[in-house]
C-alpha cells in the first residue's frame, strides 16, 4: 500500500507539472500573438484615431492588439521619423509634399496587391496621384490617401461683410474689417505654407526639383527672385502695412477672436484657414458664418486670384514595421469609406473616397465648396523642395519689423530679401 501511495502520488506530481508546463506553453502562445502596432497622428486626431483603431480591433476578433499612439503634426513629420526611423512609428499620417523625402529615407512601404486595386479605386485620381511616386520610369503607389484637397480659404462673418463682393478683394476685406473696429487674420509670417498664396498667384513664378532614381534632391530651380517676385514682395509691403492686417497669427488665436467677448463682440471679422477648423468656426459664428474662396489681391496694379497649395493628407506604412502586414490592415482600414466619412464628421475633413464625395452632406457643406472653388486656383502639394519651408517662413519678418519700428522696407532690401531666400530654397 505505502509502495502504491507513493507511486500515485509521484504520478499526480508528474501531471501537474505537465498541467503547468501546458498552461505556461498556452499563455507564451498568446503573448506572442499580442501585436502590437505605433500609431502617429496630430493632436487634433488623437481621440478620432483612437476610435478607428478600437473599430479596427473589434473587427477582427480573432488576434489581439495594442496600439500606441504618439502626437506629431503631419507638417514636419518627416523630420521625426527619419530622425530614428527603424524605430518610428508602423503607421503615420503626413502631408504629402513630404513623400518623397519621406520614401528616400526608407520610411514607407510600398503597397500592392488588394490593398493597391482597393485604394487606387476607390479614392480620386488627384490623390491617388499624390500618393504615387515615379521610381526609375515606374509609378508606385506608396500612401493611403486619408483627406482630400487640404488647402486654405476665407472664413467671414456676415455681419460685417454682407455680400460676396464684400469679400471678393482683399482690399475690401480690410477696409470694412478696419471701419467695424476688427482685424483680418492671415497667417503670412512664419509660415511659408500660407504666404505661397501670394507668389502663387503669379503663374510665372514656379520651383522645380530634379530627383535621382532613390528620390534625392539633385537640383532646385526657383524664379521666385524676379521682377514678378518683387511685384509680390511691394503688394505684401503695401497690405502688411494696414492696421487691419494681422500676419502673425495662428489657430488659436484665430479661435479666440471670433469667440464672443463678456460684451457680445467679435475682433476678427476675418480670417484665412482650412477645414480642420471649420466645425468649431461654424460654432462660434453661428447665423453670421460666412465662407468662400481666397480674395483677390492688387498686385503690380491687377487685380490678382490669390493661389496656394492643394495637398493631401496621407497615411503611410513605415518601411522598418515589424508588423508590415498588419500596419497596412490597419492603414487602409484607418483610410476606408467609414473613416473618411469620420474625419469629416468629427475635423471637417473633405474626403478623398469617391463613394463619400457623392454624399448629400458632403455636396451640401459650403465648406467644401469653398475649398472645391479654391482647387480651380491652387497648385498641387507635391515636390516642393526640401529647403522650401524654412526660408520662405521667415521672408516677410523684416517687413513686420520695419514696420513696428516706424520704418518702411526699400524696394531693394525686399530683392535682396528674394535673393537670399531662394538661394537657401536652392541649396
Amino acid at each position: 500500500m505505502k509502495k502504491l501511495y507513493k507511486c500515485l502520488l509521484l504520478t499526480l506530481s508528474f501531471m501537474l507539472i505537465f498541467i503547468a508546463s501546458c498552461d505556461n506553453k498556452c499563455n507564451n502562445k498568446n503573448n506572442s500573438n499580442k501585436i502590437t502596432l505605433t500609431i502617429w497622428g496630430a493632436e487634433e486626431d488623437q481621440a478620432m484615431l483612437k476610435e478607428m483603431c478600437n473599430s479596427f480591433a473589434a473587427a477582427n476578433p480573432d488576434k489581439e492588439y495594442n496600439f500606441l499612439f504618439g502626437v506629431e503634426g503631419e507638417g514636419d513629420i518627416a523630420d521625426k521619423v527619419l530622425n530614428d526611423v527603424t524605430s518610428g512609428p508602423d503607421v503615420y499620417s503626413f502631408a504629402s509634399d513630404q513623400i518623397n523625402k519621406l520614401y528616400a529615407g526608407g520610411a514607407l512601404a510600398r503597397i500592392g496587391g488588394e490593398n493597391e486595386t482597393i485604394v487606387k479605386e476607390s479614392n480620386t485620381s488627384g490623390s491617388v496621384d499624390a500618393a504615387t511616386i515615379n521610381v526609375k520610369n515606374e509609378n508606385a503607389l506608396y500612401a493611403y490617401p486619408s483627406t482630400g484637397d487640404n488647402c486654405y480659404f476665407l472664413y467671414y462673418d456676415k455681419s460685417v461683410y454682407k455680400n460676396e463682393s464684400d469679400v471678393a478683394t482683399l482690399d475690401s476685406i480690410l477696409d470694412k474689417a478696419k471701419s467695424s473696429g476688427k482685424k483680418f487674420h492671415f497667417r503670412l509670417n512664419d509660415d511659408g505654407w500660407y504666404l505661397s498664396s501670394f507668389f502663387f498667384a503669379k503663374e510665372s513664378l514656379k520651383y522645380n526639383v530634379t530627383y535621382n532614381d532613390s528620390m534625392v534632391e539633385e537640383k532646385v530651380e526657383i524664379n521666385f527672385d524676379s521682377n514678378d517676385g518683387l511685384e509680390v514682395m511691394k503688394a505684401l509691403r503695401t497690405y502688411l502695412s494696414n492696421d487691419a492686417m494681422v500676419a502673425q497669427t495662428d489657430d488659436s488665436k484665430i479661435i479666440a477672436g471670433l469667440t464672443k467677448d463678456a460684451s457680445g463682440k467679435r475682433t476678427i471679422a476675418a480670417c484665412v484657414s482650412g477645414t480642420w477648423n471649420a466645425k468649431t468656426i461654424k460654432e462660434l459664428l453661428g447665423d453670421d458664418f460666412g465662407v468662400a474662396k481666397l480674395p483677390t489681391a492688387n498686385i503690380g496694379g491687377k487685380e490678382t486670384q490669390l493661389s496656394g497649395f492643394m495637398g493631401y493628407k496621407l497615411i503611410g506604412v513605415n518601411g522598418y514595421s515589424k508588423n508590415k502586414a498588419e500596419a497596412h490592415k490597419l492603414a487602409l482600414w484607418l483610410t476606408n469609406e467609414q473613416n473618411q466619412l469620420k474625419r469629416y464628421e468629427v475635423r471637417g475633413f473633405a474626403p478623398t473616397n469617391k463613394v463619400v464625395a457623392e454624399k448629400d452632406v458632403i455636396k451640401n457643406d459650403q465648406v467644401i465648396s469653398a475649398v472645391i472653388n479654391q482647387s480651380k486656383f491652387n497648385r498641387t502639394q507635391k515636390g516642393v523642395p526640401s529647403n522650401y519651408w524654412t526660408p520662405m517662413a521667415s521672408l516677410i519678418t523684416p517687413i513686420i519689423t520695419a514696420k513696428d519700428q516706424g520704418k518702411t522696407i526699400t524696394d531693394k532690401e525686399l530683392m535682396d530679401l528674394l535673393v537670399a531666400t531662394s538661394n537657401s530654397i536652392r541649396k
